[in-house]
């Protein structure tokens, strides 16, 4: 085998885990294998807590990764049938750990009362159950409760930290609501 000499890289390449956004001069971009495989996974709720309770419980060992939204603890686990991850992303605005099951499954709230009972815990630890990222239920409720094609477009527009955060509110008030519309499609009654 001959011995190849592979230059270093170029001086204006960002690093290849940094987004490009079309700006970067780097050819390559590199995925993480959680941002690779977490798009497939089925997200069931979230949970008042970080990770390492969790892990702690089930004796699980949390790994560090990251994704387009931040760096992250994750474990991925299966407990009584189900395939689950368990994660929180470092600067998570709502301070909730999202639960997934890696396999999706119709009974996704039976999984989740497994998890909470092994771990012995309880509906308090709950934000939220269901997926953050179901556009279509989101754009019902928009749709139902004010009706406009403006507020569809807002509703497909919103960030993925924006729909956590709503999705961990245990209620919702018009003012919690425009906190998560970009300032620019406030009404001029809703700025002040």
């Amino acid at each position: 085998m001959t011995q190849t000499e592979i230059p270093g890289p170029e001086s204006h390449w960002q690093p290849a885990t940094i987004p490009p956004y079309y700006t970067g001069k780097n050819p390559a971009h590199q995925w993480s294998v959680w941002e690779h495989c977490s798009p497939l996974f089925q997200v069931i709720g979230g949970l008042e807590l970080p990770v390492q309770p969790v892990a702690n419980r089930l004796r699980l060992i949390v790994e560090r990764s990251w994704d387009g939204l931040d760096d992250l603890d994750v474990v991925l686990f299966q407990l009584r049938g189900f395939s689950f991850a368990v994660s929180k992303h470092d600067g998570n605005p709502a301070g909730v750990s999202l639960v997934w099951l890696t396999q999706p499954h119709e009974d996704a709230d039976k999984a989740l009362d497994a998890l909470l009972e092994v771990i012995g815990a309880g509906e308090e630890i709950v934000a939220f159950r269901g997926d953050f990222r179901d556009t279509s239920s989101e754009l019902s409720t928009t749709t139902a409760s004010e009706g406009t094609a403006d507020n569809i477009a807002t509703s497909r527009r919103t960030s993925g930290w924006a729909r956590i955060r709503r999705a961990a509110r245990t209620t919702t008030t018009p003012e919690s609501h425009a906190a998560d519309v970009p300032l620019q499609q406030l009404s001029e009654d809703q700025r002040s």
